[in-house]
């Protein structure tokens, strides 16, 4: 039979079967696939629809894999960059804790003893393992992650399904291809699902699985599920479960991400060979991206006036935060030259959002997202429940309409300030710190506050949110001559001044003794 080819919105060349080509730009990746011999003609509708169906699934993957700042254009191609990727010591006796903890040295301090040692993307491809994790905070790049992933595993004779969990929270019993195929690529013949659904059990070997986003799952892996077939309808967890067991496709790559704590979750019986943890970008990875959108001398300035700002453009979020609030500040607050005006400038974006209308109403839930976050941080959570935001009179079916202007994926203009269905938490921890702080300054009332300052404020638990609570006191509560917000400021200044007192005593107790005979003794 003569060789076939397809063509699609990526390249097609000729390829050996089951070659593996080295790929070391994941964002143009050249497809290749030629048609196997055939030995039946049911083989060959079988091999004429996965061609098909790989074709959908590269379609999925471009769709989903674009990125740009809203209001501001690329200058370039954006380079691919990756963060930094640890492999983990994940379970064990000293293992991370069952639900992640607040910290305020930063989400990352959580895998800082668990590195067995750093890899890269290419190690990712060629890994011999079956089943793996990668874990990482909110706003990392799990998702981007993920997807350069599916589109560099996407060779010769292999699919990859890229399954977002959050969208597959079905309360209905399904069967593995409904979940797989018939829900994820709608509309077409029952006899493409069936030959798509034939080729992929009898090639096990050629399927790469990932499911991202485990923690936006509305179920739990931590009980065992019951063995099941592969036309068994029955709940999503279940179906999960059993891929996880390595019951489905046994010979196939499965990748989940998720946050930290759901990969805890997963009963032992069903948990990754290998866990991966992603860190920040790295200096020079930060910095190749950052001008893709801005200039060197906006660079320089931002190394200039506030490092620590720089310091955040590592983390993918934080950047496109830091570009589009200085390319396009906000009046009332002036230049974001500190984190307290980066934030305050977001926040101030946060009530411009189109799914916003309602100004005075947004101020109040406003109020209730400080109440929240403050609640959250003294007790130590960035993991909140759907009964905690009710208590809090926040609704969780409306909490995904505060959104942050700033960046967009695919066709989207937005990133919503909270993740997940049934577990919530902000996009970045700092927002939490923010919210905290807001809170600290324009709520909590001035008893609390002495109280609070005297008692905690300046115990290492509090120390982003002090800094925080200093920049909207000192800073943008500058113009503040009466009220509550000035008394704040003197009592916050007094307690500043007895801490650089008690800093100053104790340096000098540590100074060497001066004597006569010698200068240090």
């Amino acid at each position: 039979m003569a060789e076939q080819s397809t063509s699609s919105n990526v390249n097609i060349t000729d390829a050996v079967l089951n070659q593996s080509p080295v790929i070391k730009d994941a964002e143009n990746v050249t497809i290749n696939y030629t048609q196997p011999p055939s030995t039946s003609s049911s083989d060959e509708d079988e091999w004429n629809s996965m061609r098909k169906l790989i074709n959908l699934c590269i379609s999925y993957l471009e769709k989903e894999g674009k990125l740009r700042l809203q209001g501001v254009s690329a200058k370039e191609e954006i380079p691919v960059v990756h963060p930094i990727i640890h492999e983990i010591t994940y379970y064990g006796k000293d293992t991370v804790p069952v639900d992640e903890r607040y910290d305020p040295k930063g989400p990352n301090e959580l895998f800082k003893n668990k590195i067995k040692r750093e890899v890269c993307f290419q190690d990712l491809l060629d890994q011999k393992d079956k089943f793996i994790s990668i874990v990482a905070s909110a706003g990392s790049g799990k998702t981007v992650l993920s997807l350069r992933l599916a589109k560099a595993f996407s060779l010769p004779q292999r699919l990859c399904i890229h399954l977002k969990l959050m969208d597959a929270n079905y309360e209905q019993p399904l069967t593995l291809r409904q979940l797989l195929l018939e829900n994820m690529f709608p509309g077409h013949s029952e006899e493409f699902y069936t030959a798509c659904f034939s080729w992929m059990q009898k090639n096990t070997d050629k399927i790469v699985l990932i499911l991202d986003g485990l923690d936006q799952a509305q179920y739990s892996l931590k009980e065992t599920s019951p063995k099941i077939n592969y036309n068994a309808c029955v709940p999503v967890k279940d179906l999960v479960f059993n891929l996880c067991r390595k019951h489905f496709f046994p010979n196939s790559l499965l990748i989940i991400t998720s946050r930290p704590h759901a990969v805890l979750y997963l009963h032992e019986l069903a948990r990754p060979q290998v866990t991966y943890a992603l860190g920040d970008l790295s200096v020079f990875n930060s910095h190749e991206l950052f001008l893709v959108f801005a200039d060197e001398d906006l660079w320089r300035k931002i190394n200039t006036t506030s490092s620590q700002m720089l310091s955040m453009c590592r983390n993918p979020l934080m950047l496109q935060m830091i570009i589009s609030s200085n390319i396009d500040p906000s009046e009332d607050i002036g230049d974001a030259s500190t984190p307290t005006r980066l934030f305050a400038t977001v926040m101030k974006n946060l009530t411009q959002s189109g799914h916003i209308r309602n100004t005075e109403g947004f101020n109040e839930l406003l109020k209730r997202l400080r109440v929240l976050a403050f609640d959250a941080t003294m007790e130590g959570k960035v993991v909140l429940t759907a009964k905690q935001l009710r208590n809090a009179q926040v609704n969780p079916a409306t909490i995904h309409d505060i959104v942050v202007q700033l960046h967009t994926h695919g066709l989207s203009v937005n990133s919503c300030l909270f993740e997940g269905n049934t577990k919530f938490y902000f996009c970045h921890q700092t927002f939490q710190e923010h919210l905290t702080a807001s809170y600290v300054v324009y709520e909590m009332p001035l008893e609390e506050f002495q109280e609070f300052v005297e008692t905690s404020l300046f115990q290492e638990h509090w120390t982003v949110v002090r800094r925080f609570v200093c920049g909207l006191l000192f800073d943008l509560g500058s113009k503040a001559v009466s009220g509550d917000l000035q008394t704040k400021k003197e009592i916050l200044k007094k307690h500043l001044i007895q801490q650089l007192e008690f800093i100053s005593e104790k340096f000098t107790e540590s100074l060497p003794v001066v004597t006569k005979n010698n200068i240090f003794v």
